[in-house]
């Protein structure tokens, strides 16, 4: 875990940054009308927070529906200041959690009747009661209705829909995503499930709370992801306090049930969810005040896969390693049987020691310095392999006939998700083993989609889970990898013959990287972080992306990249 000072450190200095930003944007306009601002205070734990105005005194009805929704940005205290534009009754009744509707901040909003009033807004993401989120590309058209009443002579609403109306600008300051952490269906590795909070003193509440519900509805489908918190699990107060560093989780009894293997994958379920926030080094999990067994600890190290490493392994006509900038550092376990067999496509098992290639006669599973053929069916794509020994394979054609083949050939047919797609493009699995993102084609539509894996007896693969639908840029597909556990990279070529390459976080924000523009892409991988990234053009010249901002070259003469699992 990061060292508490600097994470202060960087908190203090993003909070510095954000006060700028604000500072230098208060003059956007952002509806049809004039938004009143909202000052931006630091708050406790060095987040940001917004600290909008209350109802202006004998406001019009659009004056008071204008500030409600100014007022929706600040969560703090449980939306108080929001609340001051309701009625006492309604006040009480209006939860404001339910969903964060995200627009662009280009409003219509108007008086309809004597005591009535509307909000049209372009919903472009939404945030649900548990912090999913979903992208909505194209944006719709939404409208909200609110009714009207006076108290003491002055308007308030007594009715509106519940949740909260959130710009873009405003939602990137108030709101952070956080991985929330399951174990896979064999409850060897840890799953991350990405949700967004608001910043500030409540995060480590939401957060456990959310985590106390279980995994999305699409990691948790056929038992592929689960939680190993006992059923009826909840907070005995609502708050998990920190202090000094170390969050208190004070469960009610149903978590004394669990048996010491199940309280050491809640403790490492819980610590690992709460280490994205900047004010916890530490977590204590205790049953209604007592801390449960002190003895069993909560590391995550050995359920979570250690990183890979971080320079790009490369097969040349003459070598075959990892890249040093200068040098190729022969990877001596695999180098002969890839440069003698020059395969189009190489993944290799970091932690297994075995790897998977493309040839002309089909895909071949390498270990112990020999490659033995294991799928000769044509038109088969770039194989993978995962972290229990399983090389995985799929003609472009037949996208459902996906196939998992142990290291002594027994071959299992996975269960697919994509029965309707005509074509498979790409396939990746991510380093943990448990989940799988494609690029499928339907109908001359492409689409990237990702699905948890289940796995059986023995972490057999038997299927995927719901298709995750995930934004892709326009162009034709050609690669998807996996950046770090919870971040995917795509690159597709446009109808100009630009690479645009597009970052995703699974179950968050989607963002364009810098095109490539010589060049054609012909496949990618990646290496724990964005700048990690590699793309390997037709004509063998290696890219690099340096400081995230601009592809250069890295080194010509590449035959095939090699993916790292």
């Amino acid at each position: 875990m990061m060292s508490s000072s600097l994470k202060r450190s960087l908190a203090a200095l993003l909070s510095l940054l954000c006060v700028v930003v604000l500072a230098a944007c208060s003059g956007i306009p952002r509806s049809s009308g004039v938004n009143q601002g909202s000052a931006v205070v630091p708050v406790e734990n060095d987040a940001i927070e917004f600290l909008p105005a209350g109802p202006i005194q004998n406001g019009s009805i659009e004056q008071i529906l204008r500030g409600f929704i100014e007022a929706s940005s600040s969560p703090v205290s449980d939306y108080a200041i929001a609340r001051q534009f309701l009625t006492p009754e309604f006040a009480s009744a209006w939860d404001a959690t339910t969903a964060v509707n995200v627009d662009s901040g280009l409003r219509t909003v108007s008086q309809t009747g004597e005591n009535t009033g509307r909000l049209v807004f372009a919903l472009t993401a939404q945030v649900g009661a548990q912090g999913n989120y979903a992208e909505i590309n194209p944006a719709v058209s939404t409208t909200f209705e609110y009714t009207f009443q006076q108290v003491d002579g002055q308007w308030r609403i007594s009715a509106a829909p519940n949740g909260v109306v959130i710009d873009r600008f405003t939602f990137d300051q108030v709101y952070q995503s956080h991985p929330l952490y399951f174990f896979d269906s064999t409850n060897t590795m840890l799953v991350p499930d990405v949700r967004f909070f608001p910043a500030g003193a409540s995060a480590s509440t939401r957060i456990t709370k959310a985590l106390l519900a279980g995994p999305s509805q699409w990691l948790a489908a056929n038992g592929a992801v689960q939680t190993s918190f006992p059923e009826g699990t909840a907070l005995v107060a609502d708050t998990v306090p920190v202090t000094r560093g170390v969050a208190k989780v004070d469960l009610n009894a149903a978590a004394l049930s669990a048996d010491p293997a199940v309280i050491r994958r809640m403790k490492q379920q819980t610590s690992a969810s709460l280490q994205s926030v900047a004010t916890i080094n530490s977590v204590d999990l205790l049953v209604d005040g007592a801390v449960l067994n002190n003895s069993i600890s909560d590391s995550a190290s050995d359920v979570m896969p250690p990183p890979i490493d971080s320079r790009p392994l490369v097969l040349t006509a003459k070598d075959f390693g990892y890249w040093d900038g200068t040098k190729i550092d022969t990877y001596g376990a695999f180098a002969n049987v890839m440069i003698q067999s020059q395969p189009s496509a190489i993944s290799i098992g970091t932690m297994t020691n075995i790897a998977a290639t493309l040839t002309s006669q089909g895909v071949s599973l390498v270990r112990n310095g020999t490659a033995q053929l294991v799928d000769s069916r044509p038109g088969l794509i770039a194989p993978t392999v995962d972290n229990f020994g399983y090389v995985w394979s799929v003609p472009a054609d037949q996208p459902s006939k996906l196939q998992a083949i142990s290291t002594d050939g027994k071959i299992q047919q996975v269960d697919t998700s994509w029965a309707s797609a005509d074509r498979i493009l790409s396939l990746s699995l991510s380093h943990d083993g448990t989940q799988v993102v494609a690029l499928l084609e339907t109908n001359g539509s492409y689409q990237l989609v990702a699905s948890a894996l289940v796995r059986g007896e023995r972490s057999i693969p038997v299927a995927l889970g719901p298709l995750f639908t995930q934004t892709l840029s326009d162009g034709t597909p050609v690669s998807v990898a996996w950046v770090d556990a919870t971040t995917i990279a795509t690159v597709t070529v446009n109808s100009a013959g630009i690479g645009l390459v597009r970052a995703q976080e699974i179950g968050g924000q989607s963002k364009e990287l810098s095109s490539i523009t010589e060049g054609t892409p012909q496949s990618m991988a990646g290496a724990n972080t964005i700048s990690g990234l590699r793309v390997l053009t037709s004509s063998g010249i290696l890219l690099s992306l340096r400081g995230g901002t601009q592809w250069q070259t890295a080194v010509s003469g590449v035959t095939t990249l090699a993916v790292q699992q």
